[in-house]
């Protein structure tokens, strides 16, 4: 006796999923460990299924793609950034107006160049004045007594003014020197005794020329036996002497060995 063929089970696509479903749930509640052969056929037949499903869900839920030639928000921000940055940046308009790519010279420029020789002039005026106030001073000196070429300049230096301007405005002046050595001389002469030797190496300490310092004692002309006396007084003045001692001090001086013995004479000794 011939056997039926036994019935076989074709599972679709849809009934896979079912049977997925199912046997999850049943799983779920009883907590059983081991699946029945239909759920194990089923989960072998729905893999496929799974994979589909996974990819139509994905392709649902992802964000949308952005349309062609839009910009990503990243780039977006970092363009906006470069324009800002163009906007700051000088335009080639602003740096001709300033003056930088023409040839003619800026306003500030010229205004400096101006002030630059306004301080010039200025410069050139002040030392005019400093050199016209040392000639005056020169005047003043050579009026009231007797300089050097030398004695004149350190003056000068003294009072202020530089080597420059007192050598300037003393070689201007036209002094005649042997003039003022006599006058220096005759200063002295007044004031204390001198020998004609001892007047002659003061007026070279004074910076007078050996011959201007000659040429000074002789218009001087002084009573060197006078100024002995005066001399040996001085002496006295300040400490005693014997005659002897006095004459000799006097020889010393310069004063010849008359001239000597007269001072000492005309001092009571």
């Amino acid at each position: 006796m011939a056997h039926s063929p036994a019935p076989v089970l074709v599972v679709t696509g849809g009934l896979a999923a079912l049977l997925l479903l199912s046997g999850c749930a049943q799983s779920g509640t009883s907590g059983a460990s081991e699946a029945s052969p239909a759920h194990s056929v089923a989960s072998s037949t729905a893999a496929p299924l799974d994979q589909e499903a996974s990819a139509a869900v994905g392709a649902s839920t992802a964000p949308p793609a952005p349309a062609a030639g839009a910009p990503e928000e990243g780039a977006t921000a970092f363009r906006a950034d470069d324009q800002d940055a163009v906007e700051a940046a000088p335009s080639t308009g602003s740096v001709a107006e300033t003056g930088g790519g023409s040839g003619e010279p800026s306003e500030e420029s010229s205004t400096s160049g101006g002030g630059a020789r306004a301080g010039s002039a200025q410069a050139r005026g002040n030392t005019s004045v400093s050199q016209d106030s040392a000639a005056r001073k020169v005047q003043d000196y050579v009026a009231l007594m007797g300089f050097s070429r030398e004695g004149l300049i350190d003056q000068l230096g003294y009072e202020g003014f530089s080597p420059e301007e007192a050598a300037a405005a003393v070689d201007q002046a036209g002094i005649d020197y042997n003039a003022q050595a006599a006058k220096k001389a005759e200063d002295y002469v007044s004031l204390m005794g001198f020998s004609q030797q001892g007047l002659i190496e003061q007026l070279e300490f004074d910076g007078f020329t050996p011959e201007q310092a000659a040429h000074g004692v002789d218009a001087a002309h002084p009573d060197y036996m006078a100024q002995a006396v005066k001399k040996g007084k001085e002496y006295l003045d300040v400490q005693g002497f014997s005659r002897q001692g006095l004459i000799e001090q006097l020889e010393f001086d310069g004063f010849t060995p008359e001239q000597a013995a007269h001072g000492a004479t005309g001092n009571g000794l």
